[in-house]
């Protein structure tokens, strides 16, 4: 509830400065002023209803309101930070001009024509991102182990991460996401957390598990958990998932047609949960077969590969989803997105296919990796 009211604040007060801006911009026309007040002040309204009585709220309603705030939370935040930098610009070239640099001072040629590129320029940048989600890319990353699986050759993994199916991601995005799984023809899938959001509601009411049920592999549909397993019903979600046909690994090993082992970790929120060292030693793992690790975020690359594990799979970061989130997920882990060897151990972190919050990728992509996967013969 506490991260609810923040972002409502947040909003709230973004509301308010791009607000004055336009006013700012539009003091001469009326027109121009009147449809300020209109825009914002609707806004604002369904989003504060849709906030405070999502409850009773029919679901498809919820969504769209959902999906008009979080879309209307970074046209604030892209318009705002655009508006900040050309005024810092405006300050600066005047300062150094030994010009006025009060705003009250500017055209109001430059006024209209600044407030509305701006708008213009963000409209472009999210309408491109909307469309990178809708268009998931299908990346092909080939992996060589050097170990024996039996007589089989090679595979190819579907790996996925990040769904978050939900309030955002609903049953039409399942069905359009679980096709284009299907469609790679997978000899196995491979998920690494966070299929579902928060809340399971929206799950049952719209039958996604039927979607997710159409998944299936030769060699079966793995996933480990996430935190987003773990915000609400976590036991129930986890259930509903396996019931799906996706077996659930909680810090266990299972061995695959006797060839390869897939170890699936708890989500590092579950305060008990076990080193990947005992893991292998408990469910007595032969590492002379090969070995690949499910583990949600990757925040400690180190113990993978001290333990000698052949393939290291991951999510949780979304590559930041939204510029510039991408350049502070670099700065945060190790490997934000993408491939990465180190030692013998070769390494994925996802940007996910699904997402959280707003339906747009800047910066970024939405993504089914495809690891194609060659083994000692």
């Amino acid at each position: 509830m506490r991260a609810l009211i923040n972002a409502f604040i947040i909003h709230l007060t973004l509301n308010l400065l791009v607000f004055l801006k336009g006013w700012h911009a539009f003091d001469h026309k009326k027109w121009a002023r009147i449809i300020l007040i209109l825009v914002f002040s609707t806004e604002l309204l369904i989003y504060s209803i849709g906030f405070i009585f999502y409850r009773f709220i029919p679901e498809h309603m919820n969504q769209i309101i959902r999906v008009m705030g979080t879309s209307w939370m970074l046209f604030l935040l892209y318009s705002g930070g655009i508006w900040l930098i050309t005024d810092l610009l405006y300050i600066f070239i005047n300062r150094v001009r030994r010009k006025s640099w009060r705003f009250r001072g500017q055209s109001k040629k430059y006024k209209i024509s600044s407030f509305s590129i701006a708008i213009v320029v963000v409209l472009a940048i999210m309408a491109h991102g909307h469309k990178k989600f809708l268009n998931p890319v299908i990346q092909q990353i080939p992996i060589s182990i050097d170990k024996s699986a039996g007589d089989l050759k090679s595979i190819r993994v579907a790996m996925i991460g990040d769904l978050h199916l939900g309030w955002m991601i609903n049953r039409e995005h399942t069905e359009k996401f679980v096709n284009l799984i299907m469609e790679q023809k997978p000899d196995l899938i491979l998920f690494v957390g966070d299929i579902l959001d928060s809340n399971i509601d929206p799950i049952i009411n719209q039958k996604m598990d039927i979607e997710l049920a159409r998944l299936h592999a030769p060699l079966g549909v793995f996933s480990c958990t996430g935190n987003h397993e773990y915000r609400y019903d976590a036991e129930e979600k986890i259930q509903l998932l396996n019931d799906a046909g996706i077996t659930m690994l909680r810090d266990s090993a299972i061995l695959v047609d006797s060839l390869f082992y897939i170890i699936g970790r708890e989500d590092r929120i579950v305060i008990d949960r076990k080193s990947l060292k005992d893991i292998l030693s408990e469910q007595r793992v032969d590492r002379a077969k090969p070995i690949i690790v499910l583990n949600h975020t990757p925040d400690d690359l180190r113990e993978e590969a001290d333990a000698g594990v052949d393939i290291a799979l991951y999510g949780h970061t979304h590559h930041g989803q939204v510029f510039p989130g991408n350049i502070a997920t670099e700065l945060v882990f190790e490997l934000a997105h993408g491939y990465k060897k180190k030692e013998d151990t070769h390494f994925y972190v996802t940007s996910g296919l699904g997402l959280v919050g707003p339906q747009f990728r800047i910066g970024t992509v939405s993504e089914i990796v495809m690891l194609n996967i060659k083994f000692k013969n």
